[in-house]
């Protein structure tokens, strides 16, 4: 499964790409901007993307997770903590939210839950808790 990466924070993003190939996945990135990683998926379509919610400059991953959802693209948010912006926010209310460190277990459920659907060939599920 190809497998968006956005995170600035480049040990976690090296970590979070090598557990994924270990997994069998194909990530794309880490990303560590908006405009990256929306470069990166207008080149090569991911079957799910993992979103640090913090970027650099002050960015939110939330420009992202709008065309990801536009698409019927799931995604899943990463964060140590959710910023205000955010709080009220119905993609956040709407996508898996993993709390940082993410448990590599938690994050495994995650994507075998996605890899999961697409191997037995259903269409990819819209983003939701759970």
């Amino acid at each position: 499964m190809k497998i968006l990466v956005v995170e600035d924070d480049p040990l976690i993003g090296t970590d979070l790409v090598l557990l994924l190939e270990d997994w069998g996945h194909v990530p794309n990135g880490p990303h560590p901007s908006v405009d990256a990683a929306l470069a990166a998926m207008a080149g090569d379509p991911p079957d799910l993307a993992l979103l640090d919610v913090n970027l650099a400059e002050e960015e939110t991953s939330l420009p992202i997770a709008e065309k990801l959802r536009a698409s019927g693209t799931p995604f899943a948010f990463q964060t140590g903590h959710v910023p205000v912006c955010f709080a009220e926010s119905e993609l956040i209310a709407a996508a898996p939210v993993l709390r940082k460190p993410v448990p590599i277990g938690e994050l495994r459920d995650l994507v075998d839950g996605y890899a999961g659907e697409a191997d037995a060939g259903r269409p990819a599920r819209r983003p939701g808790r759970g």
